[in-house]
């Protein structure tokens, strides 16, 4: 199966689509390897004409490549793709894989900074005496970043919050309360863009890659997750916090993975979880060609 169903090939693809059926730690909902199978075929429904931003998002092309089972073969496809200047798009499995294509971004491209959409902060240095699990995700990835910025944090525990604090990086984390709240004159949710601005506009390092962690949306929209955690972002507001980085980073912004996803048999959060990923893809390709213009 091919992400949107398009068999571009990979000379001519710039976005590899890498399927990581990779899990096996999770606390929660088991399953999160067979996420790119059911996100890859529910994609086949998403039509290649963006009507937000009215252009044909595929002139970009795609090219899926086949799914890697363990994280050296992740590592091995991820450098390939960086080496040949494509941008890698990893799909499915557990958040833990990130560090690996993080080792290669940093290999490829040097100086790597990190945007984290996540409700739980992943800074555990082992978890229940695994080193390698879901919940240290963002403590594996520190050795091969510059910077980053966690988006969205709403449960955290005091063993990783005493972790952030000795390490100096408790301003690195945008908790979901400092940044969604509710006036109470108007009776409606906002959020603190100045602050999620300030958060992004610091962050060092040449290149930006985005880690999407599905539990970042309320489980109201998106029941499907591996480990869910309400209250979070709606559907719209997720969009337009990923277009608002795209669009300040642009072209510097050199891979994604979407994780986290537990298939349900919920046909609705296969497509949505699709529809982020295509969303996020258009958005970038749409600085492509508005740059081209």
């Amino acid at each position: 199966m091919n992400f949107l169903d398009f068999d571009h090939s990979f000379g001519e693809a710039k976005f590899i689509i890498i399927p990581s059926k990779i899990g096996g730690t999770s606390v929660g909902s088991k399953g999160a390897e067979e996420a790119p199978d059911h996100i890859i075929k529910a994609s086949w429904q998403i039509e290649d004409w963006d009507t937000e931003l009215k252009f044909d998002f595929t002139e970009s092309k795609f090219h899926t490549f086949k799914p890697v089972r363990n994280l050296e073969e992740l590592y091995e496809a991820s450098l390939f793709v960086l080496k040949h200047n494509k941008i890698p798009v990893v799909i499915g499995g557990e958040h833990f894989i990130s560090h690996v294509v993080l080792r290669a971004m940093k290999e490829v491209l040097g100086e790597v900074s990190v945007i984290f959409f996540d409700a739980h902060a992943d800074m555990f240095d082992e978890f229940n005496g695994n080193k390698f699990s879901h919940a240290c995700a963002l403590f594996l990835s520190l050795p091969y970043i510059k910077d980053f910025v966690s988006i969205g944090v709403r449960n955290v525990a005091k063993r990783e919050v005493d972790i952030i604090n000795n390490l100096g990086l408790k301003d690195k984390f945008l908790f979901f309360e400092d940044f969604v709240y509710v006036d109470r004159k108007e009776g409606c949710v906002k959020m603190n863009l100045d602050l999620l601005d300030q958060k992004i506009e610091s962050l060092k390092g040449a290149f930006i890659y985005l880690s999407f962690d599905y539990d970042f949306i309320d489980p109201g929209y998106l029941p499907s997750l591996s480990t869910p955690e309400p209250p979070g972002f709606s559907f719209v507001q997720t969009l337009f916090i990923i277009r608002r980085i795209i669009e300040h980073f642009g072209q510097k912004i050199r891979g994604f993975d979407f994780v986290e996803f537990c298939p349900q048999g919920i046909f609705a959060s296969d497509v949505s979880a699709a529809k982020i990923i295509a969303k996020s893809l258009s958005y970038l390709a749409y600085t492509y060609i508005k740059d081209e213009k």
